[in-house]
């Protein structure tokens, strides 16, 4: 049963506010002031959320959400202002806050809030929990396959059974999902681990060199073949080749590979020698290959021989539940490795990443947590700075206005949609002077996403501008 406190200095809100949570069975910890609250949440450990009112009399909002930060283990919160307290309520979000509310606020609103909140708190203890685990495994891209969604759940069991076997496999995924990966887990797990894998990128060569690259060639086959060249098929020996980018070869070289594929031998450019594939080949590509056969840009049979097996690895936003626990992993990676003293993510930044579509999957949140870790200053992580602005879109039934995160874009549905939505940008472009690249990284949108509010406002960089010149 989880823990509410709410605080609020106007005695009749706090109540109703209180029974509203307690009929859907929340335990509730009510408090009219601000000092007693931060007193019992010095004192008590299980306290799982704080909703509280920015405005008090003595202490406010702020010092109970600094409370909340200090914490062993620091409290998600919640905060509630009047309608015409935007900037205030901006303010104190991008102090970590995890959540926004307008007064009044109906019941149904209230508890959605809350359950999300609450549900992103447990999975950030669930990480924690998981930190054990990470301290055991040496390498960081290991991890990168790991994960308790059934969709990657169903790629474990596929590579197992794969690796057993001498089958060709095709590894299909957008960037970034590790597919490269599961081709080295196949070959460790395989017969052939204690021989060569030999990785080649057929988009990183020149086409007109790739088929010296994966064949060979023999001394004189061409200019400049002063000696002569064993190629990837030839290093591979009786271990795995790995042809990454398979869909971006050339037909000729498509060609090729459907002969050594059919006849499991091949000659070196230039050579008369033919020689055997003893190899597993095993490739990958993050094209539309069915639609590539259909426009004439990919052979059918040789789509047909690679694709005994086919595994195809989802990106990051369809495995959710794995996104904390690569996070944490890479946070705990690079905190060691840079030397520094973070204890982890706040609940804003649970939200945050959470919130964010990662179009660049595994990859893009690795290199944001590096870059967080490097540029954070703090204990506790609130915010990861520049993520590409692919949020995803949220149902929320907030009839005021909606905060993805702490520093995200207001996106406001009902009466007050474009008022609010004109504060929140106006506030932004105040504090950095019409600079639509800092607003646009402040408020986690594109550029293109600030210029056209600015447009239907009516708003002009360039007066931001000449305020700053004028202080």
């Amino acid at each position: 049963m989880k823990m509410i406190m709410v605080v609020d200095d106007e005695e009749r809100a706090a109540i109703e506010v209180s029974l509203i949570l307690e009929k859907e069975g929340y335990t509730v910890a009510k408090f009219t002031d601000a000092a007693s609250a931060i007193k019992t949440l010095e004192a008590v450990q299980d306290i799982d959320l704080i909703l509280t009112d920015i405005r008090m009399p003595g202490m406010d909002g702020t010092e109970i959400l600094k409370a909340a930060q200090r914490s062993k283990k620091p409290v998600p919160v919640i905060v509630c202002t009047g309608y015409g307290d935007v900037e205030t309520a901006v303010n104190i979000m991008r102090s970590g806050a995890s959540d926004f509310l307008c007064k009044p606020v109906s019941s149904k609103e209230l508890l959605v809030r809350v359950k999300k909140v609450l549900e992103n708190s447990d999975l950030a203890g669930e990480v924690v929990a998981l930190r054990k685990r990470l301290e055991t495994v040496e390498s960081s891209d290991a991890l990168i396959l790991t994960g308790r969604s059934k969709k990657m759940v169903e790629v474990y069991d596929l590579t197992n059974s794969v690796a057993q076997t001498d089958a060709t496999v095709l590894l299909r995924g957008e960037t970034g999902t590790g597919k490269e990966l599961v081709a080295r887990a196949i070959h460790d797990s395989g017969s052939r681990k204690n021989e060569p894998f030999v990785a080649i990128s057929c988009t990183a060569v020149q086409h007109t060199l790739l088929e010296s690259v994966l064949f060979g060639h023999e001394k004189g086959a061409f200019t400049g073949a002063h000696a002569p060249h064993v190629g990837k098929m030839e290093a591979a020996g009786s271990g795995t080749i790995f042809l990454d980018e398979i869909g971006d070869t050339s037909l000729d070289i498509q060609a090729k590979l459907l002969r050594v594929l059919q006849e499991r031998e091949f000659e070196r450019v230039g050579g008369s020698r033919m020689m055997k594939l003893n190899a597993r080949v095993v490739a990958a590509t993050n094209k539309d290959l069915e639609q590539a056969v259909r426009e004439g840009e990919f052979r059918e049979d040789l789509y047909y021989r690679l694709n005994v097996v086919e595994i195809r690895l989802p990106p990051l936003r369809e495995r959710e539940e794995d996104i904390l626990f690569l996070a944490d992993h890479f946070l705990n990676l690079f905190k060691r490795r840079y030397q520094k003293d973070i204890e982890g993510f706040s609940p804003s930044a649970v939200n945050q990443i959470l919130d964010h579509g990662w179009p660049g999957n595994v990859r893009e949140l690795k290199n944001a947590i590096e870059r967080t870790v490097l540029t954070n200053p703090r204990r506790w992580i609130d915010r990861i700075p520049r993520l590409v602005s692919s949020m995803r879109a949220h149902e929320e039934i907030c009839p005021c206005a909606k905060m993805v995160n702490r520093v995200s874009y207001i996106e406001a549905k009902e009466d007050c949609a474009e008022e609010l939505e004109k504060a929140y940008l106006t506030h932004y472009l105040k504090q950095e002077h019409g600079h639509i690249n800092r607003v646009a990284d402040l408020m986690g949108v594109s550029t293109r996403t600030v210029a056209r509010q600015m447009e239907k406002f009516g708003l002009d960089k360039s007066s931001f501008k000449d305020r700053k010149s004028a202080v």
